[in-house]
């Protein structure tokens, strides 16, 4: 009876990410897909604006505002702001969430207190169960594989705040480990470079999109080029110059050089009898960084097994906990 009372209920998944916060609800699709930042009131502590509407503050506040970021190069940095972050978005969806099954994507480097109080926010909006599981593994379901065959599978997920290695076999995480080695540090280490070599100042928004635009791994016939917006650090004014491929392509690929290192880690802590796995399998690659140009070269040519750039590699932790329906109402239905 219990179990057919949970195949009754709408299902729900989320994945809180350190750049981007993706909500789907069953029915009516992804209800929300925008950063995870929020603006708040300096004086009243409301909230002004959350997801894509506050991203737009960054780098242009006035003293009224405050920006608040409720997750920090893969690790939580304020438990309060981000239950409010969350409970701000569900509000909007309380009528379609309410005892609902939610699979909650939760990064390996989230403390079981912490994970505790996640589900404690959400099952205040009247949810029926939650399911947390790690990242990693619904980004191996969300890349196409079958994760509960004896199949052993390797998988790194490079997102914005950090990046995880896993090996995932029988729906279990074999073994994980994780970097802020990511997304973020590269704009970091672009922003740096710029103010050294070019005397030019410019934000982390700059420097993201100086990074997809022109980032890779490989050397390109014609190299990438973009043009760069900031402020001349002599004279504090306004300035733009042009940027190619060759200008950041070291930054790319000493951060690729910390993830093989990363990789490396937890294949020499894995069990033996996944090593035949892994050769016959290879890597997967998920996460927004995937998209740079070479990185399935890169990895090839590194480990020398194949490797998969899964389709849609950015969504690929969303997909799984999308697809993860079935595992999720089994759990609930055993309550």
């Amino acid at each position: 009876m219990a179990k057919n009372a949970a195949k009754q209920k709408t299902h729900v998944a989320i994945d809180i990410g350190t750049s981007k916060t993706r909500i789907y609800i069953e029915k009516l699709g992804m209800v929300f897909d925008e950063a995870t930042i929020m603006a708040m009131d300096y004086k009243t502590k409301k909230v002004v604006a959350v997801g894509d509407a506050a991203k737009k503050f960054v780098g242009k506040l006035s003293k009224n505002i405050l920006i608040k970021y409720p997750l920090k190069r893969g690790v939580i940095s304020d438990m309060s702001i981000l239950r409010l972050f969350l409970a701000h978005i569900l509000q909007k969806n309380k009528n379609d969430i309410k005892d609902s099954i939610v699979t909650l994507a939760c990064p390996i480097s989230v403390t079981s207190f912490e994970r505790d109080s996640l589900i404690t926010t959400i099952k205040g909006l009247g949810v029926y169960y939650v399911d947390v599981q790690d990242d990693i593994k619904l980004a191996v379901l969300g890349a196409g594989f079958n994760i509960h065959k004896s199949d052993a599978y390797l998988c790194l997920d490079i997102g914005a705040g950090k990046s995880t290695v896993g090996i995932i076999s029988f729906n279990e995480t074999v073994i994980s480990k994780w970097s802020k080695i990511a997304g973020n540090s590269i704009d970091l280490e672009i922003i740096k470079y710029l103010k050294a070599k070019k005397q030019m100042a410019v934000g982390e928004i700059s420097a993201e999109a100086l990074k997809n635009a022109v980032g890779s791994l490989i050397k390109n016939k014609n190299p990438l080029k973009t043009a760069v917006y900031g402020y001349n650090m002599n004279s504090g004014l306004p300035t733009n110059t042009e940027i190619n491929e060759d200008d950041i392509s070291k930054i790319i690929v000493s951060a690729f050089n910390n993830l093989t290192a990363l990789i490396t880690s937890a294949l020499e802590e894995a069990p033996n009898e996944v090593a035949g796995d892994v050769i016959k399998n290879g890597l997967i690659i998920t996460g927004g960084v995937a998209q740079i140009p070479g990185v399935k070269f890169y990895f090839e040519d590194y480990f020398e097994i194949p490797v998969t750039v899964a389709k849609g590699a950015s969504n690929a932790v969303i997909n799984g906990a999308i697809a993860y329906k079935s595992d999720s109402f089994a759990y609930a239905g055993s309550i």
